[in-house]
């Protein structure tokens, strides 16, 4: 198993970057899981994704450290993996901007994270087929 290390400071940042009131809702929904999101194809980005359980349904939220500013990311869930990407996307997501994106998906927690499906973020809407940042959901 690949054993990744993550500065403190994105660490902190993914922490305080999502929307207001996320703590309080994990409280009243369950045990959130964080996965790392890896750079690709030389963007610089990088950071988490945080699942956090809604009942039958599961709020994503993207945070990304070197992401351009001012500049909306296309964002999805897609079948497969980083390296094994489907290239539908499943689940599409709030695009990135500044960094960050919160969307609530039709998908439960488990579903997402028994293995098979993979955050990935695109250069722009203009330039959908360059992926700048992934991570591996599940085991």
């Amino acid at each position: 198993m690949k054993t990744m290390l993550v500065p403190a400071t994105l660490l902190a940042f993914a922490a305080t970057s999502f929307a207001p009131g996320l703590a309080a809702e994990s409280a009243m929904s369950g045990t959130p899981k964080v996965y790392l999101i890896s750079s690709q194809n030389g963007s610089g980005e990088s950071g988490t994704v945080v699942l956090t359980p809604q009942g039958d349904k599961t709020q994503v939220d993207v945070a990304l450290a070197g992401a351009p500013s001012g500049i909306p990311q296309p964002a999805h869930v897609h079948t497969g993996t980083c390296s094994n990407l489907d290239p539908a996307p499943k689940y599409p997501l709030a695009p990135v901007k500044d960094g960050v994106s919160s969307t609530v998906v039709n998908a439960s927690l488990a579903s997402l994270t028994g293995g098979g499906f993979a955050v990935n973020v695109h250069k722009s809407g203009d330039d959908i087929k360059t992926y700048v940042a992934c991570g591996n959901l599940g085991a």
